[in-house]
This record gives C-alpha cells, sequence and structure tokens, in this order.
C-alpha cells in the first residue's frame, strides 16, 4: 500500500495555490492521498476542489507555542548557525531568521505528528512538499519519524520563487538549505531557472534537483483577437511586486485605442484603481475582481483577449502566463525568475527588461497591436505550441506521478548527519 502525503501552505483553503487544483486532477499511482494545509488560517473557508477520495486536514500549526530556547540549540541548526561567520555572513538579522524558521518548521512537525501521523498507515509513504521551505523541513523531521517505526518514505519538494532564490529573501538568505538538500530523494522546481538557484547552493548535491514544469489544462479554444480593439489582460493579486501601477504609467503614454483589463484583487486595489481613472479616454479600463480559476478559463474563452501582460519585479514561473499560452495569447512579461521559459521574445511575445520603463512597456504593447495581422497570428499559434512543447498539465503531471511512485531503489533512507 502507497500513501501520498501533500504538505501546501494553505491549499485547498483561502487564496492562492490554485494551480495545485489541476495537478492532483492528474494525481495517480497511491492508494489514499492526505492533504494538509501547514499554514491555513483557522476562519479560512475551502475555496479549491479536491477530488472525491482524497482526504484534507487544516493542521493546527502554532509558531507561538514554540520557544526560541526549544529550537536554538537542535542539532539540525547549530551547525548552520555556527558556520555563517565562517561564511562572512552572519548577522543578528540572519541569526533571528534562522531561529523563526526552524521555529515554524517545528511547530508544523509537532501538528503532522499529532493529527497526520495517525492516518499514515501504509508501508510506503511519499511525502511532496509543495514548497522547499519550512513545511519541507518538517517533512524531513517526519520522515526520520516514519522511517524509525519502519516505513519505505520518499522525500520530494518542489520548488517555485520565494523558497528557490535567496536574493527574494530577507537578508538574501534562505535557512537549512544544506540540512533539506541532504535528505530530500528529490527536488523539482518550477523552472530551470529556479533549479539553477537550488543548486547554487551547495553544486556537491545538485544530481538530485532537477526542473519539473507545471501545467495548465487544455481548454482547445480560439487564438487571440485584436477586435474590435487592441484587448490587454493582467491577471495578478494587487501587491507591490506585480507593479501595477507602473503599468498604468505605461498605459498613460499609449497613442492607440486598447482597453484592459485587471483580474484580481488585493491591498493596492484602491491605488491602482485611483491612478487608472487617470487615463486619457482612448483607454477603457475595468478591474472586475478576484475569479476562482474555472470562472477566469470561462471569461478567457468567451471574451477576445490580444494579450496577458506581467511587469513584476520577480515571479517563479508565473501560471498565468502558461494559461494564456493555452489559449494562443500572446504576452508581454518582464524577463525575471522563469518568465523567459514562458515568453520567447518575437516569437511568442516581447520580453521586457527587469525594470523596465514606462515608454518601454507602451512601446511593446504598440508594436503588438501595430504587427500585420498574419505575424500577429503567426505569434498566436507560436504561443500556442509552446504551451503543447512545455506546460501541458496532462503530459507534465502524467510524467510528475509517475516519478513519484517509482521503486525506492535506494532512496527513503535519512540523509547524511
Amino acid at each position: 500500500m502507497r500513501q501520498l502525503l501533500l504538505l501546501t501552505t494553505s491549499f485547498p483553503f483561502g487564496r492562492g495555490e490554485d494551480f495545485l487544483t489541476e495537478e492532483l486532477r492528474h494525481a495517480a499511482g497511491f492508494d489514499s492521498v492526505l492533504i494538509c494545509a501547514c499554514h491555513a488560517a483557522a476562519d479560512d473557508a475551502q475555496t479549491k476542489p479536491v477530488p472525491e477520495g482524497m482526504q484534507v486536514l487544516r493542521l493546527r500549526a502554532d509558531p507561538s507555542a514554540v520557544s526560541y530556547a526549544r529550537v536554538v540549540f537542535k542539532p539540525d541548526i547549530a551547525g548552520e548557525a555556527l558556520s555563517l561567520p565562517l561564511r562572512g555572513r552572519a548577522s543578528p538579522g540572519m541569526l533571528h531568521e534562522l531561529l523563526f524558521f526552524r521555529r515554524k518548521a517545528e511547530a508544523v512537525y509537532r501538528a503532522l505528528c499529532s493529527q497526520a501521523l495517525p492516518l499514515l498507515t501504509a508501508e510506503e509513504i511519499v511525502i511532496y512538499s509543495y514548497w522547499f521551505y519550512d513545511a519541507a523541513v518538517a517533512g524531513a523531521l517526519l520522515a526520520k519519524r516514519l522511517r524509525a517505526a519502519g516505513k519505505r518514505v520518499r522525500l520530494v519538494s518542489r520548488a517555485h520563487g520565494f523558497d528557490a532564490f535567496p536574493e527574494r529573501a530577507p537578508h538574501g538568505y534562505l535557512p537549512m538549505r544544506r540540512f533539506l538538500l541532504s535528505r530530500y530523494d528529490e527536488v523539482r522546481p518550477c523552472s530551470p531557472a529556479a533549479a539553477r538557484a537550488v543548486k547554487d547552493a551547495f553544486p556537491g548535491m545538485c544530481g538530485k534537483v532537477r526542473a519539473a514544469f507545471l501545467g495548465t489544462a487544455d481548454h482547445a479554444l480560439p487564438y487571440g483577437s485584436r477586435e474590435p480593439v487592441f484587448h490587454l489582460v493582467t491577471c495578478s493579486y494587487l501587491v507591490p511586486v506585480k507593479r501595477l501601477p507602473l503599468l498604468v504609467e505605461a498605459l498613460a503614454q499609449v497613442s492607440l485605442p486598447m482597453r484592459w483589463t485587471h483580474i484580481g484583487g488585493g491591498p493596492q486595489e484602491d491605488e491602482v484603481r485611483a491612478a487608472a481613472q487617470r487615463l486619457p479616454s482612448h483607454i477603457a479600463w475595468e478591474m472586475i475582481g478576484p475569479m476562482p480559476n474555472e470562472k477566469l478559463m470561462l471569461w478567457y474563452a468567451e471574451h477576445p483577449v490580444s494579450c496577458l501582460v506581467n511587469v513584476s519585479s520577480s515571479e517563479g514561473l508565473p501560471v498565468a502566463l502558461m494559461e494564456a499560452s493555452s489559449f494562443g495569447f500572446p504576452c508581454v512579461a518582464t524577463e525575471v525568475g522563469g518568465t523567459p521559459e514562458a515568453v520567447r521574445d518575437g516569437v511568442t511575445g516581447f520580453l521586457l527588461g527587469k525594470n523596465p520603463s514606462p515608454q518601454e512597456i507602451a512601446s511593446a504593447l504598440e508594436t503588438l497591436a501595430r504587427l500585420p495581422e498574419e505575424e500577429y497570428r503567426s505569434m498566436c499559434r507560436s504561443a500556442r505550441r509552446l504551451w503543447e512543447d512545455k506546460f501541458n498539465a496532462k503530459k507534465n503531471y502524467a510524467l510528475f506521478y509517475q516519478e513519484l511512485t517509482q521503486p525506492l531503489d535506494g532512496a527513503g533512507k535519512d540523509g547524511a548527519r
């Protein structure tokens, strides 16, 4: 009997991790699946569907219940804490980050032991952490306990953006990388860029790290359209990293008639809306708020979309770009994180620099709007082919879960201490 224990941040509760909905439709090879939301708020409602037969636990993990004194002498962080000065990287902030991170991991581990452990009855268990972060540490600690009880355990983790690129973390520091890389059997970042970042941390352990793209469903619907007006769409949470005010500045400089639709809400909504109200009259716009993924796919099918735009300052590999490609929408996006995997400059859209000016964004939009029709249609077809090659959910997840269910072949043992 084989079980899958999936560790998420909040899925299927609250906001975020929507892309897991599609992945789990393709999960196969397990007798049972247990999904543990490690940091879901107690009052978060379930907002995403889960395939029939899968069990869901909202863990009660409270880091405040774990004192710093309980983790400061843990052997799994003592060596790292002592090594930071030797690497010339020690600072009070980094040491605090390490201890706080370990407290969170300990809280999740304790919750797993009290709530999930009694349900893990199979002889072979795959622990799959969706993020290469504190829950992954908790998964490794749980694996040690399960192995001590005679279970065979495989440890697998994905990595995306903040959990792969140290430069995005406070103090440029991701805690417990050596611990995680030494204990996990496979690490599958969602883009080659993220895989390189994980490998660069400890090149001697890079053999277990390999990119594995996420995927989106095939809706087999019409390609992009510039009729009756050039219609750009943004789809994101409204937070500073997404830089929607920068896009509004760019639209203010566009000379052609355009329509802009933003899908998604967030703390910057009032600021972005106020800026959009100052756009010139030839730029129509609307902000239609958050939308469940299935409704979003229907919206894409029913509305003419000319391109999807993403001007974020950092990304992993945006699922929004994958979804746009599946519909044959060209994309205009900043060259950050794994975005170049989803946008081929001049072929499926346009890549902007990491910090584009409003003028550069406006120029890319106008260029796309003015392309001869056959060139635009070619770009739409290329976007769809890119999706078929890289981001087809059926293909990608079938391969991923096939790997998850391979015989352990020597894996499933605790890493070197």
